[in-house]
């Protein structure tokens, strides 16, 4: 305690001496013993340098103001690279470069006259291939409709199904077909046609004749034959009535009467 303290002390308790003496002694008694409870617990709290107050216990005070920041830290060391963010939206299109020299002159090319006229001709060839093809199947497909005996010579398939006519029957069996009755016109057809009459055992009418003229035989089409395989001494029109061409199994020829019945073979042109 300082000194001024000490006299309010010294004062105090020379008037409560007094006091004691009085009536009153009760009610001061009561008054001391609750400033000696004051007194004593008070506490002292003196800053550096600074005066002393005097604080009695009670009740918590409210929170002071907030203290002023402190001094930064270290600088800490530097972190993990983080992942990439997600990328921006695209910027606006740039404005138009210069325009470059201008390149130097190219050499003089080729006339495409030529290219072209290889090109004509290369789709010439090959239609004619697709049109063969496409005779090709649909000459299977009439070939098809005859069961039994097929044999090819060249572009010509010649066919039967063991059919037999007379010469104008036999002939329109054939023509209802999209073909003509068989009418060999070198040895490889001829032989052809003779295989399928040797597999059937029986003698097949051609398609020539010379119906339109005695002694002149032609094609079914109209023209002159330019191949002939005639059986020596034929062919004679025996009677008068032989216009029409029939083969032996030998594969030679005779003419002989267009009325007869023969086995009916057809052929058809790829």
């Amino acid at each position: 305690m300082d000194s001024s303290t000490t006299l309010i002390s010294d004062n105090f308790l020379l008037h409560l001496t007094k006091l004691m003496h009085s009536t009153w002694r009760m009610q001061l008694f009561l008054v001391l013993s609750f400033l000696l409870f004051s007194v004593s617990s008070a506490s002292q709290i003196c800053a550096d340098g600074g005066s002393c107050s005097v604080f009695t216990c009670g009740a918590p005070g409210k929170d002071g103001i907030p203290g002023v920041n402190g001094k930064d830290g270290l600088k800490g060391e530097k972190g993990d690279r983080g992942p990439p963010g997600s990328p921006g939206i695209a910027g606006p299109p740039g404005p138009q470069g210069i325009q470059g020299p201008q390149g130097q002159k190219g050499e003089k090319g080729e006339s495409a006259i030529a290219e072209l006229e290889g090109l004509k001709l290369k789709v010439s060839v090959l239609n004619g291939r697709l049109n063969a093809l496409e005779s090709m199947v649909k000459l299977q497909e009439k070939a098809q409709t005859y069961l039994n005996g097929a044999e090819t010579a060249g572009n010509k398939i010649f066919v039967t199904k063991g059919d037999k006519a007379n010469y104008d029957n036999a002939k329109t069996a054939c023509t209802s077909k999209g073909g003509q009755l068989a009418s060999p016109r070198n040895a490889l057809e001829n032989s052809a046609v003779n295989k399928i009459s040797t597999q059937y055992k029986a003698a097949p009418f051609l398609g020539i004749n010379d119906i339109q003229q005695e002694g002149t035989f032609r094609y079914p089409d109209g023209g002159i034959i330019s191949y002939s395989n005639w059986q020596p001494g034929e062919p004679n029109n025996d009677h008068g009535v032989e216009d029409c061409v029939e083969m032996y199994d030998t594969g030679k020829w005779n003419d002989k009467n267009c009325g007869e019945i023969r086995l009916i073979i057809c052929e058809f042109v790829v």
